[in-house]
């Protein structure tokens, strides 16, 4: 008998449980307990590929063996009770089996059977639980109406735990606004959450450019088709009407909507089931939309139609990455007016120290005009006057040089780059300029090549071995590499979770750096090198950070100085579908 103490009880479960899979073991065991069955199990959808899988179960044949046993659903003759039940939506009782089409044999001593859908708060059929006798004609309505009861609770519970998932994401994207440094690491990191909650095929993200003057892509992720160069004008199409008035689209067959273009697609119309675009807000203003794509489901029993749940979570997670695009925007502006006030300094120090070596070349240019016209011809002297030339034209070049550098650290063109191989022949050439000191390579081999703008990490990881070189005469310099861990993190101080980073180490046997001047090594100007503008370690922490990384110097006094470089390795993304 069902007391209204057992359904509480189990409500309560549903409703509050972290784990809804002990939640459904208890449903199976109240299933025999009341039923008077001899064998209950739940069987849920996997919605990606289209069957259900056995999640619970409990009686004397039950075995956790059956754990994972793949369940198609349909309709046809020996698909089983279970695959009828979740293709047709209806409870089914047989009172035996041996003479029912429709069944499929799992546990022997199996005579009646009584199957009831799990369906969720949308009507949407999720799973199935059923239970079994081995008499033959045992299950009555009464039992029916308890097994439905007991369906009904798995159903909250089945949207408890898609509750709690969604929860969580919002969390994981709050997180992601805090620690992304990028707007590309914010898309990646949003990405991620979003194909793990809402699962579907392909999703997009595209937003306003001023240059273009059109919503563009800018990350994409299971498409096969979807153009790179993809962008919509202000109401061109279903995404650009999203983005242009700033309201959602959820279409279940989009090339019947009026607003549908089919201009740019992740998947050939004839495969997509369903649609949903939202708006990237800032302010009240559109920045954009995030878009996602599911196909056609394989089974065609599969509800796979976007919910109105499942937009209120995308608006939710579109809000914050609009708040966090702001928010990096905003700080670029910031970093951007700080580099314009440090360029127009440098412009006003590197024209100073330009103009003096431009005083001395004239002056040597008049010295070499009287030579030229005294008689007899002192070669000695010219060519003196000629080197003086080729040093003064040669300490303008590295002016130039390092205001280029400065000026361009931020400004990436990445391409898939081996680390180490580019160390190596960054310090090939110090080598054989600095034959006093002995510089040591210690590489981890086994760091794949990774996203990176290769001409700029070369250059911060040169700047850093000729900043020690300056300070070490006879000593040694080692170069290491290595994946950077937790506690790297923790002594850069830094708060970057990323699955991966490189950590790109090089230490001296110098004199090491003051501990009142580590604040003040990577500000611009602040050297004690004669050579350059005092750029040098201001261009590698540029360097780093546009890469979304970190530079700091970690070494002792007396015990030289120890550069640490981490950066993050990303890969290209792979072209999958991300359903599941």
């Amino acid at each position: 008998m069902v007391t209204p103490a057992i359904v509480r009880n189990l409500l309560s479960q549903a409703l509050f449980s972290r784990d809804p899979v002990p939640v459904l073991y208890e449903i199976c065991a109240k299933a025999v307990e009341l039923t008077g069955g001899r064998n209950a199990m739940v069987a849920l959808y996997n919605e990606g590929l289209g069957y259900m899988t056995l999640r619970a179960g409990f009686g004397k044949e039950w075995m956790p063996s059956m754990l994972g046993e793949r369940i198609n659903v349909g309709e046809d003759e020996g698909e089983g009770i279970t695959a009828f039940v979740a293709a047709t939506g209806k409870s089914y009782v047989t009172g035996d089996v041996r003479k029912d089409t429709h069944y499929k044999r799992l546990i022997e001593t199996s005579v009646s059977e009584l199957a009831s859908p799990i369906v969720d708060s949308y009507g949407r059929v999720r799973g199935v639980v059923n239970v079994e006798s081995p008499k033959e004609d045992y299950f009555l309505d009464e039992h029916r109406e308890v097994l439905e009861l007991l369906a009904m609770i798995a159903g909250v519970a089945e949207d408890r735990e898609m509750a709690r998932v969604r929860e969580e994401a919002l969390l994981k994207v709050g997180t992601a606004l805090d620690v992304a440094k990028t707007e590309e690491e914010l898309l990646e990191r949003v990405a991620e959450v979003t194909q793990h909650v809402i699962r579907v095929n392909a999703y997009s993200i595209f937003l306003w450019d001023e240059v273009e003057q059109a919503f563009v892509l800018k990350d994409t992720v299971g498409s096969s088709t979807l153009s790179p160069d993809a962008k919509y004008k202000p109401g061109e199409g279903a995404t650009g009407w999203v983005c242009q008035h700033g309201e959602p689209i959820r279409l279940e067959d989009p090339s019947s909507d009026p607003r549908w273009r089919g201009k740019y697609l992740e998947f050939p119309i004839e495969e997509i089931k369903a649609y949903i675009a939202v708006p990237i807000l800032s302010r009240g203003r559109s920045m954009g939309c995030m878009r996602a794509i599911r196909k056609l489901p394989k089974n065609r029993f599969v509800d796979n139609r976007f919910t109105q749940d499942e937009e209120n979570l995308l608006m939710a997670i579109a809000e914050q990455l609009g708040t966090g695009i702001e928010k990096i925007r905003s700080l670029e502006r910031l970093l951007t007016s700080e580099r314009m006030a440090a360029w127009g300094e440098l412009s006003a120090r590197s024209s100073h120290m330009i103009g003096n070596r431009v005083f001395a070349l004239a002056g040597d240019v008049n010295e070499l005009r009287h030579l030229v016209g005294d008689e007899p011809f002192d070669r000695e002297a010219a060519k003196r006057v000629v080197d003086d030339l080729q040093s003064g034209l040669r300490r303008i070049e590295e002016i130039l040089q390092d205001f280029r550098d400065f000026v361009t650290a931020t400004k990436l063109s990445k391409s898939l780059t081996d680390v180490n191989a580019l160390i190596r022949e960054t310090v090939e050439g110090f080598k054989l300029t600095s034959p006093s000191v002995q510089i040591n390579l210690e590489l981890d081999e086994s760091l794949e090549p990774f996203e990176a703008d290769s001409s700029k990490l070369e250059r911060a990881v040169g700047e850093l071995v000729e900043n020690s070189l300056h300070f070490v005469d006879h000593g040694s310099i080692t170069v290491r590499t290595r994946r950077a861990t937790a506690e790297d993190f923790a002594e850069a101080g830094w708060s970057a979770k990323q699955a991966s980073h490189v950590r790109i180490e090089v230490e001296d046997t110098g004199p090491g750096i003051p501990v009142g001047a580590k604040s003040r090594i990577f500000d611009a100007y602040h050297s004690s090198r004669a050579k350059g503008m005092g750029l040098g370690l201001s261009i590698v922490k540029g360097v780093a950070e546009a890469h979304g990384g970190i530079v700091y110097e970690n070494g002792e006094v007396g015990a030289g100085a120890h550069f640490v470089i981490l950066l993050p390795m990303r890969l290209p993304k792979p072209a999958k579908e991300t359903a599941r």
